[in-house]
Parts: C-alpha cells; sequence; structure tokens
C-alpha cells in the first residue's frame, strides 16, 4: 500500500468517527413543541376508603427536549372512613446540565447536577415490549407495553400512560399536542423563588426522594419494574397475597396517613374552642367568626357545608352547639386509636 493510499485510508477513517461522534443524541425526536394532559386515578386504599386522583399537565419544550417544563396540578381525594383532600401542585425544569423543581409551599427552587437516570433517553421503554401503534391527540405513537404498564410514545415523548398496579390505576393521557413551534425562553420559565443547590447521588434516589401523591405516578412505575422482573409475574402469575397489597397501598399513602395524623388531633382541638366560643356569641356576625377555623380545617377533610350563619337565636345555636358536639365526642372516642396507628390501613379501622 503507498503512502498517499495509507494516509487517504486514514483520513476517511478519522473523518467518519468524528462524523459519527457529532451525530447528537437528543431526548425527543422533536425539536420544540407543547402537550397537554388529563391526569386521573384511583384505588380502595381500604375496605371502607377509596382514593380518587384528578389533574391536569403539562409539557413544553425546546432545542430537541434539552430545555423542558414539566407543569401538574390536581387534586387527591379520600372518602369513606377517612376524609381528606389534598390540591398538589408540581414544576419541574431540565436544561442539559441542571434539573429544577419548584417548591411551591416554602417559595423556593431546588436546584441539582443531572445523574444518568434524568439523561437516558431508553429508560421510557426499558423492560417494555413494542405491542403496535395507536393515535393520541392526533397523533401516531408505538405503543409500549410490560407488567402493569402501558405506554404510548411519539418521537420520545409518552403521550398516554396507563398503570395497573395491585388494583392501584393512574392515567395520563394527552388531549392537545403542537408540535415545531416557535418557543422563546420566556415559556419555559420557572417561578421568582431564591434557588437552593443541594446535590442528589444516583445511589440516593430510591432512599432519600420522598414519595408523596405528587410522585404517585413514580411510584407505579417503580412497583411495576418490580414485579416486571419478578419470577412469578413473568409467567403470568398475577394474584398476590393481601400482606403485598397492603403493604403497597400503605407505602403509596403514606403522605395522606401522615397529614391525617395531625391534622385529626387539630380538628378535635378546633372542635372545642368553635364550641366555647359559640356559647358565648350573641350575633350572626360573630357566630361565623367562631365557625371560620373550624370550616377552614374541615376544608382540608374534604367538607365544604354551605353553612354560613344567617339567623343566629336560640333555637339555631342549639342545633349547631349539639351537632358539634356530637361530632366531638366521636372523635374523642376516637383518638387514642388514631395516636396509635402505623399506617393508613391501621387509621382507617380507626376511623371506620
Amino acid at each position: 500500500m503507498s503512502v498517499s493510499h495509507y494516509m487517504r485510508t486514514i483520513f476517511l477513517l478519522v473523518g467518519a468517527t468524528l462524523l459519527h461522534a457529532e451525530v447528537p443524541i437528543h431526548p425527543f425526536e422533536v425539536e420544540s413543541g407543547m402537550v397537554a394532559y388529563e391526569i386521573s386515578g384511583g384505588s380502595q386504599l381500604t375496605p371502607d376508603t377509596n382514593l380518587t386522583i384528578k389533574g391536569k399537565a403539562k409539557l413544553r419544550f425546546r432545542d430537541w427536549g434539552n430545555v423542558k417544563l414539566e407543569e401538574a396540578s390536581g387534586t387527591v381525594l379520600a372518602t369513606g372512613a377517612i376524609k381528606h383532600k389534598q390540591h398538589v401542585r408540581r414544576l419541574e425544569k431540565q436544561t442539559i446540565d441542571t434539573v429544577i423543581t419548584a417548591d411551591f409551599e416554602n417559595e423556593q427552587l431546588l436546584e441539582r447536577k443531572k445523574v444518568s437516570t434524568d439523561i437516558n433517553v431508553q429508560a421510557e421503554t426499558a423492560s417494555l415490549t413494542l405491542v403496535g401503534q395507536e393515535s393520541v391527540a392526533g397523533v401516531l405513537c408505538d405503543v409500549w407495553e410490560g407488567t402493569g404498564v402501558k405506554k404510548w410514545i411519539y418521537k420520545n415523548i409518552v403521550m398516554k400512560l396507563e398503570s395497573h398496579v395491585l388494583d392501584v390505576t393512574y392515567t395520563k393521557e394527552a388531549v392537545k399536542a403542537v408540535f415545531d413551534i416557535n418557543t422563546s425562553a420566556d415559556e419555559c420559565q420557572v417561578p421568582d423563588f431564591p434557588v437552593h443547590e443541594f446535590a442528589l447521588f444516583k445511589d440516593d434516589i430510591k432512599t432519600k426522594t420522598k414519595y408523596d401523591v405528587e410522585n404517585f405516578c413514580k411510584v407505579l412505575k417503580d412497583i411495576s419494574l418490580e414485579l416486571s422482573e419478578d419470577k412469578n409475574a413473568s409467567k403470568g402469575i398475577t394474584v398476590f397475597s393481601h400482606e403485598k397489597r397492603d403493604k403497597f397501598i400503605n407505602y403509596i399513602a403514606k403522605d395522606i396517613y401522615e397529614r391525617q395524623k395531625v391534622l385529626l388531633p387539630q380538628l378535635l382541638q378546633v372542635l372545642k374552642e368553635t364550641r366555647a366560643c359559640l356559647q358565648m356569641e350573641e350575633s350572626p356576625v360573630e357566630a361565623n367568626e367562631c365557625m371560620e377555623n373550624l370550616r377552614q380545617i374541615k376544608a382540608q377533610f374534604g367538607t365544604e357545608e354551605d353553612d354560613y350563619i344567617v339567623v343566629w337565636d336560640e333555637k339555631r345555636k342549639k342545633i349547631l352547639l349539639d351537632n358539634i358536639e356530637e361530632d366531638l365526642i366521636d372523635l374523642e372516642s376516637r383518638i387514642s386509636c388514631v395516636n396509635r396507628a402505623k399506617n393508613i390501613t391501621d387509621l382507617s379501622n380507626c376511623m371506620k
């Protein structure tokens, strides 16, 4: 081989290598877009308590998904023995290097460096099998299915997600999608909160991340992955013990349980204070002021009664005080059990 031929071969090989190295890997196969979703889900948490989830979500992205903003808001409602109503809101922005999460309760932004799980574009279909194609929100998607999970994906964008694990369901479905649109930096902005940096290492994600109702979908996704790796699940065996389901339910309902453990003693105290206040007041204005704290705490249990006092006479006063007394006695008889409860199953038994 001549020197010139040898050099030409090396040049072509190096050029091909460089060309291959320059091909970028993007999260999405679409340059920009917006997808609006509807969220629903729920389960029978215990024989005496049901859970319902409803909400909306929006994904906005540009630069092929290297910059994306995900927002979600909704309501978590427990009815039956346990009464609970919680409004949730989540916002997360990802750039090439960072993940920023909005903490609305404390009005701050939590910023961390990306880890490998944040940038793995194959993670969406891990442990899933391609089973066909269907349209969602007007676009043709590949349908991927696995144990407890089904996804409709368009150019790496999840357009629809269904999880069904141990009788707990969660659905997130696109209702509107617009792609290849002009997006400005302003459309992917986060709230004007102070930024706090924190470290989140790969090995610590599962142990340090708190699973609450805002991460309901991630909990189901993780459990589904565990089931897909289970030998019995892979053989099509989907019957699980009551103990396993109870453990799972107590896990996903941990946030509701913790809130109830705080709210129920508070409700007892507010009932006592409201009773004492109403006994002293003689006008409807003053009586309504007495009721305000009770109305606010009842709203957190999903109880929004039309109990505004217009007429305040001895008859109305007696009826209201008798109702409060009845609620107070009932809750007081249960509070010791509430204090002993270790999980949502125990708590539901206390309140049934």
